[in-house]
């Protein structure tokens, strides 16, 4: 008889890591446990690139679609896609230079210690006057202008992080939440349009009155150049400048940072004005890339069919130790990504071990996409280089993050991406236990390329929790079996669609509708590789399809502030009511088109 403590031991180990199925293949539960397990080890050093874990990874899933037998469309027959992906950019120390000619003599800033050069400014150099401009806002709107009045073209100004009153809610900022304002590209753009020759920027008091005065990192602020060198500096080496160059407030002579900020938030009267000081800076940045792999197996179809093709992918790096993409950017760990996005790869690599001994009608490539977390950069090369012509693609399914599922079911998205699909899901999901949710959303990961080409989609994907983008994404808290259930889903899916009469009929999923702010009508695209915020759809009879604007639109300018991302939208939004207008500029092909939108409530359902 087995020892009972031993029994006992096997039971917790299989129930802890959610290895027991009831009414399930347990060889297969555990085979994706063990495919999970193995890519969120520390051994894998969370998956980045230039990380041997990256390289682990790829020869895990190589070894499964050897098993598998899959072909190999690689040089010699090989499973890799490889390509060049930039890393990041390296700051020149030997050209990289802070210093000021004061009435007591020169001060040479030592880099790293008391300032840093930042990537989002780009290279540079200048050699100028160095003017104050209090927190370098141009908001006219509000009322308040750092650059008003003023000419700092071809000067270097330096500014105060973030804007004033952060601390009072009555504030025109948008009270004590983060406005457009404050965001580093706002600032930039400002002066830029005041052109004005260099930025230095110090950390502001509120912000840090209980912080070490941290210099950000160099491409903090994103490695994106804005072709006008900018520096971060301490607060102490601003204040030292100021004991002998005071900003002057009427009779008032204010020599920290802590005095000028508090004297602005005191009138919301901005105190621009020369420091009798010349700047000197110079910066340099180079970009620094590395080589990664898609790993690409294909399982040939049989019959008249054989040449359409259906793409199954999932992402198989993650954030490495951070900082880059991370929740907590100041924490120096492993970032393991269980479920972002170990799962999803765990799923590509069951699929073709479940599918390999199928005589399938359509052919199905396999995918393990890199470079996801930065920027989706895998699928969008293989979509520039796809190993079967995408005219012979028929459908993409992708997997992103799958660990969730006894948490919050599966959330489904682009199930509305084929006229086919609403049937066919439906008779997937019989006689299974299944717990859908269909998006209307067809989000952000690597199968929205497949989509912007005409490929109807499936997104499986079980929620965001707190774990997304953090250390703590471990395979402990992985169900284990609800990815397997998520996966049983998949592949009745794939087989439905293999066995289709014909291809499926593409259509566009309907966007999605949010309440709590005002309406535009568009869907984002959320392609980190775009300088702008990209229009994925633009609903019918909406403010954005009134005005003009068409799917494949970049907007890069929302009246006077330009955007970078669909990050910037929600703080410019904010400060908006139903029936204002505005101006948005968009980039359609090589052309540049202003258009007027005019902003409405959310619609009403029904």
């Amino acid at each position: 008889m087995m020892n009972i403590r031993i029994a006992a031991l096997i039971v917790w180990s299989f129930t802890h890591y959610g290895l027991i199925a009831h009414g399930k293949d347990t060889a297969s539960v555990e085979r994706i446990g063990d495919d999970i397990r193995y890519l969120a080890s520390d051994e894998l050093e969370g998956r980045g690139p230039q990380t041997k874990g990256l390289e682990l990874a790829a020869q895990r899933i190589e070894k499964v679609y050897t098993d598998a037998k899959l072909i190999g469309k690689g040089d010699g027959g090989n499973y890799r896609q490889p390509f060049e992906i930039p890393l990041d950019v390296k700051v020149m120390d030997d050209v990289t230079r802070l210093a000021f000619e004061t009435s007591s003599g020169k001060v040479e800033l030592e880099p790293g210690e008391d300032f840093q050069p930042l990537a989002a400014g780009g290279s540079g150099e200048a050699k100028a006057e160095l003017f104050f401009v209090g927190y370098g806002i141009d908001a006219p709107d509000l009322n308040y202008s750092d650059y008003k009045d003023i000419d700092v073209e071809g000067k270097v100004v330096v500014m105060i992080r973030r804007e004033p009153q952060q601390d009072n809610e009555a504030s025109v900022f948008d009270g004590k939440r983060t406005s457009q304002h404050s965001f580093i590209r706002t600032k930039i753009d400002a002066a830029k349009k005041a052109k004005v020759a260099g930025i230095v920027m110090v950390n502001d008091p509120h912000s840090t009155h209980e912080k070490a005065d941290e210099l950000t990192r160099p491409t903090g602020f994103g490695s994106q150049g804005a072709d006008i060198p900018f520096f971060h500096m301490t607060k102490e080496s601003l204040n030292e400048l100021l004991a002998n160059h005071p900003v002057k407030a009427g009779s008032k002579e204010l020599v920290t940072v802590k005095e000028i900020a508090d004297h602005i938030d005191s009138d919301l009267k901005p105190l621009s004005q020369s420091l009798s000081i010349s700047a000197e800076l110079s910066s340099k940045f180079v970009e620094v890339s590395t080589e990664v792999s898609n790993i690409i197996g294909i399982l040939e179809g049989e019959g008249p069919l054989a040449e359409e093709t259906i793409v199954v992918g999932a992402h198989y790096d993650h954030l490495g130790m951070g900082p880059f993409g991370s929740r907590r950017p100041n924490e120096r760990a492993v970032h393991n990504g269980a479920d972002d996005n170990a799962t999803g790869t765990a799923a590509v690599m069951e699929l073709a071990r479940r599918l390999s001994g199928s005589q399938l009608k359509r052919r199905i490539v396999f995918i393990g996409f890199t470079a996801e977390e930065r920027g989706i950069l895998g699928s969008n090369y293989y979509l520039e280089n796809p190993v079967i012509p995408l005219d012979q693609t028929v459908a993409m399914i992708n997997f992103d993050m799958i660990g969730m599922y006894g948490k919050q079911g599966i959330t489904l998205g682009g199930a509305n991406t084929a006229k086919e699909y609403p049937d066919m899901l439906a008779e997937a999901s019989e006689g299974g236990d299944f717990n859908i949710k269909q998006s209307q959303s067809v989000g952000g990961s690597d199968h929205a390329g497949f989509y912007r080409k005409g490929i109807p989609i499936m997104f499986f994907h079980t929620g965001l929790t707190d774990l997304y983008h953090t250390p703590d994404d471990d395979f402990e808290t992985i169900d284990v079996e609800g990815a397997a259930t998520t996966i049983d889903l998949a592949e009745r899916v794939i087989r439905q669609i293999a066995d289709l009469p014909e291809r499926p009929t593409f259509t566009q999923a309907t966007p999605r509708r949010r309440g709590g702010m005002v309406y535009v009508g568009i869907t984002l695209d959320f392609d980190d590789s775009i300088k702008g915020i990209g229009i994925q759809q633009v609903a019918p009879e909406s403010p954005a399809a009134k005005a003009g604007l068409q799917p494949g639109d970049v907007i890069v300018k929302i009246s006077e502030a330009e955007v970078n991302s669909p990050q910037d939208l929600p703080g410019i939004l904010r400060q908006r009511k139903p029936g204002d207008k505005i101006d948005v500029t968009v980039k359609r092909g090589d052309k540049e088109v202003k258009l007027e939108v005019t902003l409405s409530g959310p619609p009403r359902n029904g």
